[in-house]
């Protein structure tokens, strides 16, 4: 069985990023530079894949040229043992200075005093909705800075849909039959599988959404969800695995801890794949996959009762105990902010909340990025209310949904029993 990465917050952690706070000894002192500015260096940290990592570090290139006193050393890796590293660097007091967060450790950060509250005067904040700022806020602070937004969709091949006899369907339209007439259908008629794997654990809240009428915890941090309702989805997933759409267990644990631009869906070795969209930019970067964003099923075949939600794409945030916290801010405000780093990260880190950012790219994106901010464009009209901000302790569901996933595909548990098991962690990780 997978261990469960996470934080593992102890009072110790605690104390020692509270004391750093006030000391602020990071190891990133700095001495007077020529112009009698002083030199200082940042660490900024962050996941992705290749896109990701050679465009970021062409934008800390351009700061360092703006502000030649101020050295940014790039930390970076995949999402898999991202969270786990930073832990570690956090439990060490080694915490880089500039982080790149997620919604699902966010309220955990804020609430062990891991994170600055961010200065508005410092970055600026008025290209941005305040519906999506306010993702960032914690009892009235500001302590996450959003870069951009995003939605699910179901990244597509027609290539192999056509390859296999079979439409592009109306993603309008469509049911979870469809999808798996679809699926099964290009595992038998080619040699790719239907679907590259699942997308856990917001697949998971969009079947609650769907079928329960409710997200994975409430405001108070509650489940609002019973074993059974969790047993139906293993239930979903067993019929797809039961048609061949899916590829086999061992091949879907691999595909979690490998670059996006060697999955299956990314190498031509699946025609769909549940994914944030703007993933779809990286997913899209070998030669010979051109993919289109297609909305999730429901059970109706009626768009509205998808049940999709707009969540920032991610955030940027400061570490409470830097040395530095003006220039980190500076270097999120340019992040943010800069037209040229706006240019360069069009919309690969979600489509930008900087409105002025979207107009300027509009007409320089590809094809693909293109159909990414058409698709999040187009769908607005059936986006509804986001989740709840997650509690403290939300950081692990995503694993503990990842590792019954694979009990269940391996065969080591049926739906009942990996629902069960499932339901009674998640409950213990958020209580």
């Amino acid at each position: 069985m997978r261990t469960r990465p996470g934080l593992a917050w102890t009072a110790g952690i605690s104390a020692a990023a509270l004391a750093l706070t006030a000391c602020g000894d990071n190891g990133n002192g700095g001495n007077g530079g020529a112009d009698g500015e002083e030199e200082v260096t940042l660490t900024f940290t962050w996941w992705g894949g290749d896109v990701r990592h050679q465009y970021t570090q062409e934008i800390i290139e351009l700061f360092e040229a703006e502000y030649p006193h101020i050295t940014v050393e790039p930390q970076y890796g995949e999402w898999d043992g991202y969270w786990d590293q930073l832990a570690t660097q956090t439990a060490a007091q080694d915490t880089p200075d500039i982080i790149q967060k997620d919604l699902v450790y966010l309220a955990e950060y804020i609430q062990n005093g891991i994170l600055l509250e961010l200065d508005t005067d410092i970055i600026d904040t008025s290209e941005f909705p305040d519906e999506l700022i306010d993702t960032g806020v914690y009892e009235d602070a500001l302590y996450a800075m959003p870069v951009g937004s995003t939605v699910l969709a179901y990244g597509t091949n027609p290539a192999l849909l056509e390859e296999a006899g079979v439409e592009v369907p109306d993603d309008e339209s469509w049911t979870w039959d469809d999808l798996l007439q679809i699926s099964a259908e290009v595992s038998e008629n080619t040699d790719a599988y239907g679907l590259g794997g699942t997308f856990p654990s917001t697949e998971f809240e969009i079947w609650l959404r769907q079928n329960a009428g409710v997200d994975i915890v409430t405001e108070d941090g509650e489940l609002p969800w019973s074993p059974e309702d969790a047993a139906d989805y293993f239930d979903h997933l067993g019929e797809f695995r039961d048609a061949g759409a899916y590829p086999s267990a061992a091949e879907i644990s691999e595909e979690r801890g490998i670059a996006r631009e060697q999955t299956l869906l990314a190498t031509g070795g699946a025609a769909m794949l549940p994914s944030w969209d703007t993933m779809l930019v990286a997913l899209s970067s070998n030669d010979g996959v051109d993919l289109e964003p297609l909305m999730p099923p429901s059970n109706t075949g009626n768009a509205e009762d998808a049940e999709l939600f707009y969540k920032a794409s991610m955030f940027y945030s400061v570490y409470a105990g830097t040395e530095h916290p003006e220039e980190a801010q500076l270097f999120v405000d340019f992040l943010v902010n800069d037209p040229e780093a706006g240019e360069l990260q069009q919309i690969e880190r979600g489509i930008p909340g900087n409105e002025s950012f979207r107009e300027a790219i509009r007409d320089d994106l590809d094809e693909v990025e293109t159909r990414i901010l058409d698709y999040s464009e187009r769908v607005e009209e059936f986006v509804g209310d986001a989740p709840p901000l997650q509690p403290e302790g939300f950081g692990a569901v995503q694993d503990i949904v990842i590792r019954y996933e694979d009990e269940f595909f391996h065969g080591n548990m049926d739906a009942e029993e990996a629902a069960e098991g499932m339901h009674r962690e998640i409950e213990e990780a958020i209580g």
